[in-house]
């Protein structure tokens, strides 16, 4: 049975403890979680076991375990040295804090039990062989920017205007990227990658290409146990990764993300291109002459991954789906050092159940980072039929939390608290 930091897993849902909430509409629309029965402080919720799809940001991928997120430096050390063994030579950006982490993630990732994952390794290393090859191929044929004659079509959007900002004007946009993306197809991974990805859109392309590799191993084979693996030593109610379908109930945020920050698309849509690229790559330099292997019965399943990953990566609609429910959905994967320490973000990673729950300024949850897992547990008392919140914002005054919420998870907080600080704010003194 493998482990997760140190306690067992397990591919059955575990129905030791059923949930202590209802997931219900709530009366401002949407929908959150209530519980349905008393439930004293301290008492653990939630434990989410795994995120769906996670990335630790570029800079620190030697530093954090790529399993289950152990930080070297809070252990003295400056990186980590585990790698997967001299059979996934070339599996970049995989460092693990123990043989045992790297175990349980060579476990986990066989899409079929037995066969390895060498698939994995090569995903992984493509991805940094074209990070190393980025804007390095020839000039020829580029427009200004390092654009390729078909890409230079999608100039335009690095000039967008919020007054663009429309639905239809999002659509078009995407559209003309899947038309783009299919001219470049044909020009071959041969040609290279020509222009520039930021940092941010590199970790942005490494986290959706998480997601893309879980719906796809759900495709190629819907009982691997990478999909449905949940914590059996953990108090509480525990919930795997889950599916495809779970990621698509979480809320599509594109459309107020674009609006408040219209470069957001051109990069959302190189970054598409980008992750195309890459798998044209995969599906042409991997792929066995002669006789189709079927990886159910021994074959590597590289080849069939390869397949579905472009497959996906045809049109839009996936990797859309993806950056879609990214921001205002996902966890910040933080250091372990306490609140008067100060942390340090390492990544980011959706745990599709735990965001179930809203927002208030005056929480009755708290969640906490448990190696890749993370924990809701009661902050205090709730009672039958109240709604479970965390706090999505950490400014101070009610002035600045209503910003910061409203810029980055487009609402206008009216919780109990701010309703009372702004009536306290507007009294004479």
């Amino acid at each position: 049975m493998p482990l997760l930091n140190g306690v067992a897993t397990s591919t059955v849902e575990d129905t030791r403890s059923p949930p202590l909430y209802d997931i219900l509409p709530t009366p401002y629309g949407g929908r959150g979680a209530f519980g349905r029965e008393y439930i004293s402080k301290g008492t653990p919720v939630l434990f989410c076991s795994a995120p769906y799809a996670f990335v630790i940001f570029w800079k620190f991928r030697r530093e954090v375990c790529a399993r289950c997120f152990a930080y070297a430096f809070e252990s003295g050390k400056s990186k980590w040295s585990v790698k997967l063994g001299e059979e996934y030579r070339g599996a970049g950006g995989a460092w693990f804090c123990s043989e045992e982490c790297r175990d349980a993630c060579v476990h986990e990732n066989e899409v079929f039990e037995g066969q390895g994952v060498g698939w994995w390794a090569e995903v992984n290393g493509a991805f940094e062989r074209l990070v190393s090859q980025m804007g390095k191929a020839g000039k020829q044929g580029l427009a200004p920017g390092g654009m390729n004659a078909a890409s230079a079509a999608l100039a335009y959007l690095e000039d967008v205007s919020v007054t663009d900002i429309t639905p239809e004007f999002i659509d078009r946009a995407w559209t003309l990227a899947e038309e783009v993306s299919l001219e470049e197809s044909k020009q071959g991974w041969k040609t290279g990658w020509t222009e520039v990805l930021t940092e941010f859109e590199l970790d942005t392309a490494r986290f959706v290409l998480d997601g893309l590799v879980r719906k796809v191993v759900e495709d190629v084979n819907p009982s691997s146990q990478m999909l449905d693996c949940v914590s059996s030593g953990i108090p509480g109610h525990c919930m795997s990764a889950g599916r495809w379908a779970d990621l698509l109930e979480l809320q599509d945020n594109e459309l107020a993300l674009v609006r408040s920050k219209p470069y957001i698309l051109a990069s959302r849509v190189r970054i598409y291109r980008f992750l195309a690229h890459l798998v044209t790559s995969l599906s042409s330099r991997n792929r066995p002459r002669g006789k189709q292997e079927n990886p159910q019965d021994g074959g590597s399943p590289l080849v069939h991954i390869a397949d579905q990953l472009r497959s996906c990566l045809s049109s839009c609609e996936v990797p859309r789906a993806l950056m879609g429910r990214d921001h205002g959905n996902v966890f910040g994967i933080w250091d372990m050092a306490t609140d008067d320490e100060g942390s340090e973000m390492l990544g980011w990673a959706a745990y599709v159940s735990g965001s179930i729950f809203n927002h208030d300024c005056a929480p009755n949850l708290k969640k906490v980072r448990n190696g890749r897992g993370i924990q809701f547990y009661a902050l205090r008392d709730i009672h039958p039929g109240e709604e479970l919140c965390i706090s999505y914002a950490e400014a101070i005054s009610v002035e600045d939390r209503m910003v910061q919420l409203e810029k980055d998870w487009f609402f206008i907080c009216r919780c109990a608290r701010c309703a009372q600080e702004l009536k306290t704010a507007m009294q004479p003194t």
